[in-house]
């Protein structure tokens, strides 16, 4: 990061999904994790107040604190919604700080930024209290992490001179939230990029086997993952990639891939762009979650039911359906709650038969079947 004097590896850890033991963190394989990534030459460290439940950051903090300081860099968040007012943030920076066992915080970010968080942030007039706390040497660089759409994120860089930012980038997301637009915007203003969700949370690890072929024609002994890393790392603007590391054959295939790092060739460019075709053409619904069918009078949330249904099509029965599917439910947003009275129909842009898809998608997924399970 010329612009800020900083080195950084371009792997990150990012510290939201380590191992866990009866619902806590697994210390000792977590530690393990952490360690040897250090020993291999990962310097930048990101975690949040939040994550773990709140105890991401002391976990963080006790291991790291055992290196020398000068060889790591942590990043952590500002996350506005937990604090119900601007004295409890003015207090947040002492108690990161404490929890992360340093006197300063290289990379602070303020935390899922979108709209509403911008006007929150006017509002509560927080800037001037990350400025003081960079005068004072508590924080380094202050930036922002990122969730909304690209006009929200070019309001939000025209807001304030920013170190840095976070961004969410995979080669099957080109066009979600501030999408690859985003990064060039970053790149035009020589603002560092950071990147999340380079392999989609473990989406892009692992595909049907007529798809993942693609791929092992050309590079039979590279992971599927070793794609989604290399594509975010071919990007010239791109300073660090995060990726949550929960086991150790996850990390070891990142030091493969980060080890050697080669840019692709225009060969691998054009079979990612031939793998993200295939995908896509699994798509079951054409909705561009423009919210204009929203709000549905049974309270279904309907984008977020085909954004669901739309990736079980890509990438199969996973985990992560099974999450957003109880979130859904414990929302009563799941798609279970259509009674087809159609009043969506006509609100379409993309003119989807928007009851008849939700049953489609009740009838053709698992997690639907099964309730979850």
């Amino acid at each position: 990061m010329k612009k800020l004097g900083v080195k950084t590896g371009l792997l990150g850890f990012g510290g939201m999904r380590f191992p866990q033991k009866d619902g806590e963190i697994d210390r000792e394989k977590s530690k393990a994790l952490l360690e040897k990534a250090h020993q291999e030459g990962v310097n930048y460290f990101d975690t949040a107040i939040v994550y773990h439940g709140g105890k991401s950051e002391a976990f963080m903090g006790s291991v790291m604190s055992e290196w020398d300081r000068d060889s790591y860099f942590i990043a952590t968040k500002l996350t506005i919604g937990i604090y119900k007012d601007v004295e409890e943030i003015k207090q947040a920076i002492d108690i990161q700080l404490s929890n992360l066992k340093t006197d300063r915080i290289d990379f602070y970010l303020i935390h899922a930024m979108g709209k509403n968080r911008l006007e929150q942030l006017k509002a509560w007039n927080v800037m001037p209290i990350l400025e003081e706390w960079k005068r004072l040497g508590k924080i380094r660089h202050i930036g922002f992490s990122f969730h909304d759409s690209y006009d929200v994120f070019l309001e939000i860089l025209d807001f304030y001179d920013w170190d840095f930012c976070q961004i969410q980038l995979n080669y099957i997301d080109q066009d979600i939230q501030q999408g690859i637009q985003g990064y060039y915007e970053l790149e035009r203003r020589n603002i560092p990029c950071i990147v999340m969700e380079p392999v989609k949370g473990g989406k892009l690890a692992k595909f049907h086997p007529e798809i993942e072929t693609i791929f092992k024609e050309k590079n039979p002994e590279d992971s599927v993952a070793s794609w989604a890393m290399r594509w975010v790392g071919s990007l010239k603007g791109v300073n660090v990639i995060l990726s949550g590391m929960t086991e150790n054959y996850q990390l070891e295939d990142n030091l493969k891939t980060f080890h050697r790092f080669t840019p692709l060739d225009e060969d691998e460019r054009r079979r990612i762009d031939q793998v993200r075709e295939e995908l896509l053409l699994r798509t079951k619904v054409g909705c561009t979650s423009c919210q204009y069918c929203m709000p549905c009078p049974l309270g279904v949330d309907i984008p977020h039911n085909f954004e669901l249904y739309n990736e079980n099509a890509m990438f199969g029965d996973t985990p992560s359906d099974r999450y957003f599917y109880h979130l859904l439910k414990s929302k009563n947003a799941d798609a279970t709650h259509c009674v087809e009275c159609g009043e969506c129909i006509p609100k379409c842009p993309q003119k989807i038969d928007i009851p008849k898809e939700l049953a489609s998608m009740k009838n053709d997924m698992k997690v639907f079947k099964n309730d979850g399970k």
